[in-house]
């Protein structure tokens, strides 16, 4: 699967952003964690966006969404441990604007140009063990896709 294209998001969605890089073992896990999710019909409304990194331009999608989720390997959560966090947005904007944005970040930049949020914004990580090159996830962190889906599925029924 290759990265979606980024597009506004009809106010009211539900949006899932899932990034890492499929060649880098565990870091590809948010990658397989939206396309399951996609796989499901009963996640029909939600809108999937698939890239390597959390970029400015998403502030377009993020301005129209009601619920949010960002989705990601963490290299500090122990290894298939699947971690919610609720997000608020970041206190002040980075300095200096690259091509990488932390969701805080991302949250803060929606505030600052469009006056909005999403409604509810959380992290969803699962902890990686290996990110060796490779495009095989480790058989710990394959076993959590699941609960990383079932996690997703809970929140996003909750947000109708």
């Amino acid at each position: 699967m290759t990265p979606n294209t980024p597009h506004a998001v009809q106010s009211g969605r539900k949006l899932l952003l899932a990034c890492g890089n499929p060649l880098r073992g565990d870091d590809g896990v948010g990658w397989k964690i939206a396309e399951a999710l996609e796989q499901d019909p009963a996640n029909a409304g939600v809108v999937v966006r698939i890239m390597q990194q959390f970029t400015p331009e998403l502030v377009e999608d993020l301005r129209d969404a009601d619920t949010v989720v960002f989705v990601d390997a963490s290299a500090t959560t122990k290894a298939g441990e699947v971690a919610l966090m609720e997000l608020t947005p970041a206190k002040a904007l980075p300095r200096i604007m690259t091509h990488h944005m932390p969701p805080d970040s991302l949250l803060a930049l929606t505030q600052e140009l469009y006056g909005k949020l999403p409604r509810r914004a959380y992290a969803v990580v699962v902890g990686g063990e290996s990110f060796e090159l490779g495009e095989t996830l480790t058989e710990t962190v394959q076993a959590a896709i699941p609960k990383a889906v079932a996690l997703l599925q809970k929140i996003f029924a909750g947000a109708e």
